[in-house]
């Protein structure tokens, strides 16, 4: 049984594709590069909030199972390492973190110069068609059942 309602699922997907679309499109749409940025971190923050509701519903389930198991819970566990051991602990994410970034912008550049040779060889709105694309993909992946669901 799914751990999400079909509305609230739909609502995700649907603000999810439409900021994606949106953001991937803006070089079409928004001609200064600051006030781009800014709408950028604005159609974020509106897909991180259509988000929101889902990671609450889903995040204290997590914590109950924990508990249930009578196994401290990973923050009691991670608080009661030394200094040390935890910079040791933390210093993978912060690898995969970077990395994380760094293929991400990366991935980001690629997207944009794409739009422009697209823009060199004449086309109408050349970020937008594959915005679209990215933005469908994106609002898709709310569909997936994750793997604890999978039962």
């Amino acid at each position: 049984m799914p751990s999400r309602t079909p509305t609230s699922r739909a609502v995700a997907a649907l603000v999810t594709g439409a900021a994606t679309a949106l953001h991937y499109s803006l070089p079409d749409l928004v001609a200064d590069r600051r006030t781009r940025g800014w709408v950028k971190v604005g159609t974020t923050a509106v897909a991180v909030a259509a988000s929101l509701p889902e990671v609450r519903r889903t995040w204290p389930g997590g914590q109950r199972q924990q508990a249930a198991d009578g196994a401290p819970s990973l923050a009691q566990a991670f608080r009661a390492l030394p200094a040390a051991r935890k910079a040791v602990a933390l210093a993978p994410l912060v690898a995969v973190a970077g990395v994380t970034a760094g293929w991400l912008a990366v991935v980001e550049r690629w997207i944009f110069r794409r739009g422009q040779a697209r823009a060199a060889a004449g086309k109408r709105l050349p970020h937008t068609g594959p915005a679209l694309a990215y933005g469908a993909v994106a609002g898709a992946m709310w569909f997936i059942e994750p793997p604890a669901d999978r039962r």
